[in-house]
């Protein structure tokens, strides 16, 4: 075997480990193997319009046959299949092991998308803010129900009577928020599960953003430190009482941490072929996917030759309202209508009925 052979498929091994990896920790290896695109900054590689004016050939598209997505009142036509999967993190505040009536469905305190267009070689995803206003479908705990109400999109895993139903509910919400974007898959995984991923890597290490003395006197603002399970769970779930209590605030220091834990874990990977089966042996009993293992294989074995899009966030305006209807002001989360636009373009090959000329 050729030394240039054995090096590229030692990449390969290592890019499946660690995608595999992500997927066990909630997040995708794809933003710590991250390739700028080719004569741009960071900033430009991630903040592109999307790819359907690459791909110009003189092969016609029918517009009918195209998915439509309808973004900031654009109507738009999905050129070809493109791979997503949201990734969800889950709060403690239902009551999942309920049956029946008493099942009640926790609310998603994480939200990612993650994206792979195949045809155009690209990747990257999009962290959503919880506490996004959107339409939610109010299902029942059969599955059913015609009713939605303009509710915060962590909501979504409220309802349904099971997991699996709360997850659909979320994916659908998801691609509403998002214009009708298909959505492939899900894999949902409770927040408190956390400390057993960091137990796992041998603990993380982060300059902390924000001040949590209230949880260990060690954990000031500013400080670069291995944080323990606990301080871990703490550092990426608490939001009331550090800083400025913004979930936005939160998602920041969510993918920190998870940034340096999938470095770490990959670097591991590389010399202990043993540790993603441990940590996929400790979160097995925890977790709910609905992920196509063909595909993730297939893109563990060629992400190398992808180009990365970046990890997208959408802008908007945070207020306090009353939309819950419990009488109480929560954070609502409104999205900027042009920035999810151009954040969905970045990832999708969109293109406007009037631009078919051009396209392929």
């Amino acid at each position: 075997m050729s030394k240039e052979h054995s090096e590229k498929k030692k990449q390969i091994n290592i890019a499946a480990a660690a995608i595999a990896a992500v997927l066990v920790i909630c997040l995708c290896t794809v933003f710590a193997m991250g390739k700028k695109a080719p004569g741009k900054t960071e900033t430009e590689a991630v903040s592109g319009a999307g790819t359907a004016e690459a791909e110009t050939t003189q092969e016609p598209v029918d517009w009918d046959s195209l998915d439509k997505v309808t973004l900031n009142q654009h109507k738009y036509g999905l050129l070809h299949k493109v791979t997503t999967w949201l990734i969800l993190g889950t709060d403690a505040s239902g009551d999942e092991k309920g049956t029946g009536e008493a099942y009640q469905g926790a609310m998603a305190d994480f939200l990612m998308l993650v994206v792979f267009d195949e045809e155009n070689k690209t990747y990257g995803a999009i962290q959503l803010n919880r506490d996004t206003m959107t339409e939610v479908s109010l299902i029942d705990k059969q599955g059913e129900g015609e009713a939605t109400a303009e509710i915060q999109l962590c909501t979504a895993h409220w309802y349904g009577g099971s997991r699996q139903q709360n997850c659909e509910n979320t994916v659908k919400a998801v691609s509403k928020l998002l214009g009708g974007i298909p959505i492939d898959g899900y894999y949902e995984m409770p927040m408190d599960t956390i400390p057993l991923l960091n137990k796992q890597a041998g603990g993380v290490k982060v300059k902390l953003l924000e001040d949590f003395t209230f949880v260990d006197p060690q954990m000031k603002k500013g400080r670069k430190m291995i944080l323990n399970d606990t301080q871990a769970y703490h550092y990426i779930h608490d939001r009331y009482g550090v800083g400025d209590e913004e979930n936005t605030s939160r998602m920041k220091r969510q993918r920190q941490y998870l940034g340096s834990l999938v470095k770490k874990i990959k670097k591991q990977a590389a010399s202990d072929k043993k540790i993603l089966a441990r940590i996929m042996n400790e979160l097995n009993p925890y977790v709910v996917s609905k992920i196509s293992t063909k595909k993730l294989t297939h893109y563990a074995g060629s992400l190398s030759e992808y180009e990365y899009k970046g990890l997208l966030t959408i802008k908007g305006t945070v207020k306090t309202g009353k939309a819950l209807g419990d009488g109480i002001e929560h954070r609502e989360f409104y999205p900027d209508a042009s920035s999810l636009e151009q954040t969905v373009k970045t990832l999708y090959p969109l293109v406007a009925k009037d631009e078919l000329q051009t396209a392929r």
